[in-house]
This record gives structure tokens, sequence and C-alpha cells, in this order.
């Protein structure tokens, strides 16, 4: 069995010092398994290689809400179309909305949301969901265009996880249950079906320790947390995460 980090910036600037003791480090740990989200043209380059490396590496990329711009064109999106005709990501990701940080750009951010959505379904891939204050029309955008894929790095309410599994997604969670007195994260994960579940670290985002930079090898603390709140074995959660993960990449016409 492997452990599976469902979303992680491997091919970030963060790790161009030490990227293969990194990748070394997180293999020790039977981190074998992993997403790696590119949304850079310098990220994707290493994440080509990476999963070329890898057989257990697959591969996402996408425009993300927070580098979207009003000026932004189709122009813009038909050279990501190019990307994805050229490198043949396993997903389209991370995409979505964020309303937390880019406030400003919201219509631009559903102008490029649907199209990726759009073009998912064109390729028949998975999609890897970034929602930041934003679920009403993140769920909303979704049921009119029915791919499958992630939520990445979920924070919302046990209803909206529900909603989101209706829809046929699977609910991913990061760090956020190792803070102190993480309630919440815990409430929704007891209520998320174990067939559902998918874990992340987000590396090199959202480390739980200050001046620590998070890394793919972090999972595994992730992985006992849940299996405390789920009130399972680490054997029980191991398999049938790997399954879920298996299960992405398969055909994901609705």
């Amino acid at each position: 069995m492997s452990y599976i980090d469902a979303h992680c910036h491997l091919g970030s600037h963060q790790f161009d010092d030490d990227r293969d003791e990194m990748i070394n480090r997180m293999l020790s740990k039977r981190v074998d398994k992993a997403i790696i989200i590119c949304c850079s043209k310098h990220d994707l380059g290493e994440g080509i290689r990476l999963r070329n490396q890898h057989s257990g590496f697959k591969l996402a990329c996408g425009i993300h809400p927070q580098s979207v711009e009003p000026e932004d064109t189709t122009e813009r999106f038909e050279r990501f179309r190019k990307i994805v005709d050229e490198c043949k990501p396993d997903m389209i990701g991370e995409i979505g909305l964020d309303y937390y940080s880019h406030p400003h750009t919201k219509e631009k951010q559903k102008e490029f949301f649907i199209q990726q959505l759009q073009l998912a379904g064109e390729y028949d891939l998975p999609v890897d969901i970034h929602s930041r204050k934003a679920s009403a029309d993140t769920l909303e955008i979704l049921k009119k265009y029915p791919v499958k894929g992630i939520i990445h790095s979920y924070s919302g309410s046990v209803e909206m996880a529900a909603l989101y599994i209706k829809l046929g997604y699977f609910v991913s969670f990061g760090a956020s249950v190792l803070f102190p007195n993480a309630k919440r994260p815990a409430e929704v994960i007891r209520s998320i079906p174990l067939d559902r579940l998918l874990i992340e670290t987000d590396a090199p985002y959202q480390s739980p320790v200050k001046d620590h930079r998070h890394e793919p090898e972090d999972v595994v603390n992730i992985y006992k947390v849940i299996s405390q709140i789920k009130s399972i074995s680490m054997a029980e959660l191991e398999n049938q995460v790997e399954k879920n993960y298996d299960r992405i990449f398969r055909s994901v016409s609705p």
C-alpha cells in the first residue's frame, strides 16, 4: 500500500535547491503516489520531468483563479489548450474560484473556470477544484458543467461537502486537521463517506508548523489524525484512499 498526496506543488521554486532530496524523503515514507499541481511554466516543466520518472505521479495543469486578471482574453485560454494538447496532463487543475484573495476578478474567474471545465469534459479528464469564499458559485457552475474530480483542501460545511459528493466529487483534506482545536474539519471528515475521501498536503504551502516548509512526507501525519477521526486503522485508511486515488484516473465521463 502507498500513502497518497492528492495535491502538491512539487515543481514549486521553493523546492529548486533540494527537489530530488525532497522526493527521496517522501518515497522513503511510502508516499509514492501524488498529483503534481502545475500552474506556471516553471512548475509544469518540473512536473513533466517527475511524472516521467515516477509511475505513481500524476500531472495536473490549470489556470489558477488567483492568476486571472481582468484584461485576460480568450487568447490566454487558447495558449492553455495548446499546453494541454502538448503535455497530455492527467488532470485539469487547479482551477476554480477565489473570492477571498481576488474579489476584483470574480467575473473573469468564472469565465476561465467554465472554459477549463468544458475543456476537461472534451478531453475526458478529471478536475482539481480550488474554491475559497465562493462555495455557492462553485457549486452552481459544477452543476452546469458535469465533470468529475476533487474538491481540494476542503474547508466548508458538512452540508456543502454532501452536495459536492452528490455531484460525484471526491473531497480532499490537508493540514487543517493538524492545527490546534481543529473541530470543524474533524466534524466534516466524520461525515464524509470513506469512498469519497482523499488526503493532501498542498506542499510547500499550508504548513501547520511555523517556519517549516511543508513537504509531501508530512502527509503521513495527516493520515494518522484522520484515521483517529474516522476511528479506523491506518491500514484501512491507506487502502481506501489508494482505491479512491486510482478511481480518479479512470474514464471520468458522467
